[in-house]
């Protein structure tokens, strides 16, 4: 009874290590998980695309289907369909010689026969697995398929070559150091010579299998605690890391909340001039309606004197003379109040330029001259080390760069509003003050990685202004480096439209909103930062837009957002002048 029972237990052992120890033969075979699969339709398409693949003598693809289909059948207990489909998978296999395949697969009708206890044919399939395994050299794998075949013959009661099959199995285990194939060979060893009635050996190969087995949950026991340790450790860093997070997040909130009161102070100082401003602008427009209401008295009381002269001379008899000196008197009046309307218009668009000028110097050129001033004291008083000093530098020059950018469109701006420009036009190449544009922008485009393209026939030709349309090409074309990013094209082109020449600068940069589009040629001034950053004042395009009309041309803009922006003008062709 007892001699019965360790035996079974015996068995049980060894399947159980046998089970966790053989490679998966599906996963190493198809490279896909068909766990999943499941049901009879499911397997009956797999048997489906087997034999069209075999009809097709794809038999790799006829091998894995058959497999799976043989898979699934054994998960649901069909042994005999299982059997089928195992035995034409590896037919497959064998046709296009796949040992790993063959090994897999006869390992696979070997367990299944043994399940069957066909142990004739389980021995003939495990015997062909170890000699695939041998044909790749795989010498743990062919010591896998001895002890599979020698455990078949200890079934099929061949015990003496069950011992001979597991001596080889010893000895290719023991070269390999391989603990786990050692500890089954002698699993069966102790069932073997229990049938022989050898207690002796049986109990040394079953205090072996005992050690080992022993042996191996230490070392995994021990790799486990190893890997907690490992773990435990990690998450100590961790901690420490995060901490070390926190400090730094919570010091930089405490400079932040410093910079933000400064920033508020400077806020604050900025609006107090700007209030103070407008006062002054307010009492300006005070005593400009105070004048005008002056003028207006003057001139009731000169129509009074001039009425009063007219009656005179009418009663003194001089009628015909006194007609003549009132029409006369009537006309130079006329002209008067034209000449008293024109100043006032004057006046008005005079105020209006006045406060754009003021808007444009409060917001855009005393931001940049402050940080200017703001930089350079604090480089004199020694705030910053020889590195900082360079990145201040860097900073300084932008800085400087784009106040004399700003000054240069604001100066022209004005000139133009007050009637100071005039325009001298002449016959020029286009091409050329576009090479000259891209000449003058070429390192700002290599530094954001944009492409400079001109489209433009060196021939064409345009009858305008020069000077205002290279300041014009100049505005837009920065304008569209500044709002593309790496990889971006700009394209200037020139085409015939309704004997007007019609040039383009295209970018395939962010684009804008049509709201955005609609604000750009307006009478309020429009700016957005760019894809660095970089900063405008709006005033370019206005300044754009009052060139073009100065030389006879219109502008205008199309864009949309993602997909990049298109300004184009017209100007006068050469060839209509």
């Amino acid at each position: 009874m007892i001699k019965g029972t360790l035996n079974r237990a015996l068995f049980n052992i060894f399947f159980f290590v046998l089970a966790i120890s053989l490679p998966t033969p599906f996963h190493s075979f198809t490279q896909q998980d068909t766990s999943q699969l499941s049901g009879l339709a499911s397997v009956q398409q797999d048997v489906q695309l087997a034999k069209e693949s075999e009809a097709k003598s794809d038999f790799n693809q006829a091998s894995r289907y058959y497999h799976q289909a043989a898979t699934a059948y054994w998960a649901i207990n069909d042994l005999e369909n299982a059997t089928l489909c195992f035995t034409k998978a590896a037919d497959m296999a064998e046709a296009i010689g796949n040992q790993n395949a063959i090994y897999i697969l006869n390992t696979n009708l070997g367990l299944l026969y043994t399940e069957m206890e066909n142990y004739s044919e389980a021995c003939s399939c495990f015997s062909c697995a170890a000699e695939a395994a041998q044909r790749m050299s795989r010498k743990a794998d062919y010591t896998s398929s001895l002890i599979n075949l020698a455990n078949v013959k200890y079934e099929y009661k061949k015990y003496d070559e069950a011992l001979v099959v597991l001596s080889k199995a010893e000895e290719n285990a023991k070269e390999l150091n391989d603990l786990k194939l050692l500890r089954n060979i002698y699993s069966v060893l102790t069932k073997i010579y229990d049938k022989h009635n050898n207690r002796e050996e049986s109990a040394r190969y079953f205090d072996l299998f005992s050690a080992i087995s022993q042996k191996l949950q230490q070392e995994t026991l021990q790799q486990k605690e190893a890997e907690v340790q490992h773990k435990v450790s990690q998450a100590a860093t961790r901690v420490k890391q995060v901490e070390a997070e926190k400090q730094a997040t919570e010091k930089e909130l405490v400079e932040k909340d410093f910079e933000l009161m400064r920033k508020q102070q400077i806020l604050e100082k900025s609006e107090q001039t700007t209030r103070e401003q407008l006062m002054q602008i307010n009492l300006l427009n005070k005593e400009r309606e105070l004048q005008q209401e002056i003028i207006r008295h003057q001139n009731q009381m000169r129509n009074v004197y001039l009425g009063v002269i007219a009656l005179i001379l009418l009663f003194a008899g001089y009628i015909y003379y006194n007609y003549r000196e009132k029409k006369r008197a009537n006309k130079l009046l006329q002209q008067k109040n034209n000449e008293i309307t024109k100043q006032a218009q004057q006046l008005k668009e005079l105020n209006q330029l006045k406060d754009k000028l003021f808007s444009i110097i409060a917001h855009d050129l005393r931001s940049p001259l402050g940080s200017l001033v703001t930089l350079l004291k604090l480089t004199k008083e020694g705030y910053f080390t020889e590195e900082g000093f360079k990145e201040i530098v860097d900073e300084l020059s932008k800085n400087v760069g784009y106040t004399s950018e700003l000054l240069e469109n604001l100066l022209n701006w004005a000139q133009s509003q007050m009637q100071g420009l005039k325009v001298k036009p002449t016959i020029f190449k286009v091409s050329t003050i576009v090479d000259d544009k891209f000449e003058l922008y070429k390192e700002q485009a290599q530094a954001k990685g944009i492409k400079l393209i001109n489209s433009i026939d060196p021939k064409v030709t345009a009858y305008a202004d020069g000077s205002m349309i290279d300041l014009v090409l100049r505005n837009l074309i920065a304008n569209a480096i500044k709002f593309c990013e790496q990889g971006d094209m700009i394209t200037v082109s020139a085409v015939d439209v309704d004997e007007m020449l019609q040039v383009s600068v295209c970018d395939t940069g962010l684009g804008m909103s049509p709201v955005n589009v609609r604000k750009l040629f307006g009478k309020e001034i429009f700016s957005t930062k760019g894809t660095l950053n970089e900063r405008g004042s709006g005033l370019g395009l206005l300044l754009c837009k009052d060139f073009i009309a100065l030389n006879g041309g219109a502008i205008w803009a199309e864009s949309l957002e993602g997909e990049g922006s298109e300004f184009s003008f017209t100007l006068p062709k050469s060839d209509k002048i």
